[in-house]
């Protein structure tokens, strides 16, 4: 009878914050848990229960698995909002379940993050997990990704089958001692790889001799083929492999299979080709997962285009504080081989706390942007000085950098002081003003 009071009291409240214009996708969890600490425990889950964590590309990674599982004829709850701490996946087991505790799916599907996961398993077994990268990421509440590495490490159950970047030494490592199945992938070598890597090598050591990794070649960061010396540890040969990568064109091949890239960002690749890995992990055939990989209908959550001023606007939502993610929305944008003005700039470090550490802006290559295709930096949002000073260490000529510390500004700044297609790159508070000004001008 208590099962039931809590399971409805969790429903009610979800609908009560519904009806107040939130999300309600987290405050009837913590209701829950605090009336009964073990409800989770009492849940009948369905047969597969799925997580994905990471760095990034989890959001990315759980929306694509969404699709392919449903399209497969799964019934599928997932975590659509990105909430993925202990009290956002209570509220959604609760408020999908009956009143009696049976979760009323084929599948459990959630996105994690990587410290709330030990307290999620706690209560829970995930069938299978899937960890994409484990990088320098969110410095104050993450420190170094070898603490985050341990976070996830003591959190996995024995038995559950692992799916694995192993192109990232850190998420290689998982596979010591694990006691459960472990299906790998990565990502082959191409002509986006390159020899040498100055910045950003996080994982440099071999984990069992402590010999400084060799690396064959990198993708971005301390990703990429490398080995120990002597032997005791290296990337092995992926289960599944993402090759004959063509980025522009949106082509790879995994197991001579092509498939379809949703966007022309290099990071699609391993989201794409780990769920490649997960789909045919929990069982589903591989004709019916190329299926939907090739798709029209799959598209990047990271990019919207819009027309504006007779000029094409693309809009690239940016993670802060995840200099390797923020690097590949550089990296995209520099590739364009048009003219172009960029904006840039945020209000706040993060969502999750209020300590608005901005040393992760001195991790990312700005030098890039020395490039005689880029006419303009706009530099927006609160920490606008702090952008400009870190563009002008970067060398970057100053008659192109112009600030803009009030939005409303910023349409006449466009129209007539810069040159070339337009590129946004901001984060979640910055998304929305923009999208503003954008429909202003195509609603006048």
């Amino acid at each position: 009878m208590w099962k039931f009071f809590v399971i409805l009291t969790c429903k009610f409240i979800n609908k009560l914050s519904k009806l107040t214009h939130h999300e309600g996708s987290v405050i009837g969890g913590y209701y829950a848990l605090k009336l009964d600490k073990n409800i989770l425990k009492k849940i009948k889950l369905p047969k597969y229960v799925i997580g994905i964590t990471g760095s990034s590309g989890k959001s990315s990674s759980t929306e694509l698995m969404y699709n392919i599982l449903t399209k497969n004829n799964y019934s599928v709850v997932y975590n659509k909002e990105g909430s993925n701490t202990i009290n956002a996946i209570t509220a959604l087991i609760l408020n999908n379940s009956t009143l009696f505790g049976k979760l009323k799916k084929d599948v459990l599907l959630m996105e994690l993050d990587e410290q709330f996961m030990k307290y999620i398993f706690k209560y829970i077994t995930p069938t299978h997990l899937m960890i994409t990268n484990i990088t320098r990421d969110q410095p104050p509440r993450n420190s170094h990704p070898e603490k985050i590495f341990n976070e996830i490490k003591n959190a996995i159950p024995e038995g559950t089958h692992l799916i694995l970047n192993t192109d990232d030494p850190f998420v290689n490592r998982l596979r010591i001692n694990h006691k459960g199945a472990i299906t790998t992938y990565g990502m082959s070598e191409n002509n986006y790889s390159f020899k040498n890597n100055l910045n950003n090598l996080d994982a440099a050591y071999c984990p069992l001799c402590h010999k400084k990794l060799e690396y064959d070649y990198y993708h971005y960061g301390h990703i990429g083929s490398y080995h120990c010396p002597k032997y005791h540890f290296n990337r092995g040969t992926p289960n599944f492999e993402a090759k004959n990568v063509d980025v522009d064109n949106k082509t790879i091949e995994i197991r001579d299979n092509k498939i379809n890239l949703p966007s022309d960002f290099l990071y699609t690749v391993y989201f794409v080709t780990g769920c490649y890995a997960l789909s045919f992990a929990v069982g589903i055939e591989e004709k019916d997962i190329i299926k939907v990989l090739n798709s029209e209908s799959l598209k990047t959550k990271r990019l919207e285009i819009y027309d504006y001023d007779k000029r094409k606007w693309q809009m690239l939502v940016s993670k802060n504080e995840n200099n390797l993610s923020y690097k590949q929305s550089l990296d995209y944008i520099i590739h364009q081989n048009v003219d172009k003005t960029i904006i840039l700039g945020f209000d706040n470090s993060s969502r999750r706390y209020k300590e608005n550490d901005i040393s992760w802006i001195w991790d990312i290559d700005f030098e890039e942007l020395n490039d005689s295709k880029v006419k303009n930096i706009i530099l927006i949002g609160r920490f606008c000085n702090d952008m400009r000073l870190r563009m002008e260490y970067a060398g970057i000529d100053k008659n192109k950098i112009l600030l803009v510390e009030d939005l409303k500004d910023l349409p006449n700044i466009i129209k007539n002081k810069t040159k070339g297609n337009i590129y946004s790159m901001v984060c979640f508070d910055k998304e929305i003003e923009l999208k503003k000004i954008i429909e202003g001008e195509n609603n006048d």
